[in-house]
């Protein structure tokens, strides 16, 4: 059985892989290589995801022999647009697709293990880091868990 925070990476991954073409963006995350667990310098194809894992931090659960944590996760969300304004646009509506994705099961199918989930994001000109006619959507994703080994 893997570490809880594999379980939960891939999780994410298969539940932003994902077509959004009804939502707010449009885009269509659910093709091979759209989403990716690694980090990328550069994007691939566009628009596409990719997450890391950033740390978890673990305290006594509410009951002894159990214990609680946070794990928290990054997505970056590529997209395109032809100014800054267009590319913030579709990156802020690529996150919401995302974080809509996310939170319409906070605990990802993954019930008795996770307890919640909570989506924070922004949105970036991927010009101000050399992303020629790209915006970036950052998501953080905490994920709130228990069990009863810390791992």
């Amino acid at each position: 059985m893997p570490a809880i925070e594999n379980t939960v990476i891939n999780r994410i991954k298969t539940v932003i892989s994902s077509d959004y073409s009804a939502g707010f963006s449009g885009y269509d995350l659910s093709g091979a290589g759209s989403v990716v667990v690694g980090d990328l310098l550069a994007p691939p194809v566009v628009p596409c995801a990719s997450i890391i894992y950033i740390d978890t931090i673990e305290s006594q659960g509410r009951s002894l022999g159990r214990y609680s944590g946070t794990m928290r996760y990054q997505i970056s969300a590529f997209t395109g647009g032809s100014n800054v304004q267009e590319r913030i646009e579709n990156a802020l509506n690529l996150a919401a697709d995302i974080s809509k994705s996310l939170t319409s099961d906070r605990s990802m199918g993954l019930v008795g293990t996770i307890e919640d989930l909570l989506v924070n994001r922004t949105a970036l000109n991927g010009e101000e880091y050399q992303l020629e006619g790209l915006g970036i959507a950052l998501l953080e994703v905490q994920v709130t868990f228990s069990n009863q080994f810390g791992v």
